[in-house]
């Protein structure tokens, strides 16, 4: 399980070479469908949260290997 504290130290750390993506509709959508309401004005949380997930999904991936 990845903790905030681990999401917190990688988000400051990668600010500088932080890159947008895209994401599918459908992915980008369930994301604001289960969003806290403050991702809707703090863009920083939502990121946050956004690399929360896929830190949870590359450590699962990782484990099925």
């Amino acid at each position: 399980m990845v903790t905030k504290k681990e999401v917190d130290l990688m988000w400051k750390t990668a600010e500088k070479s932080r890159m947008n993506i895209s994401l599918p509709k459908e992915i980008a959508e369930w994301l604001d469908e289960n969003a806290v309401s403050n991702w809707k004005l703090d863009k920083g949380a939502r990121s946050k949260e956004v690399l929360k997930i896929l830190l949870e999904a590359k450590e699962k991936s990782d484990e099925d290997y």
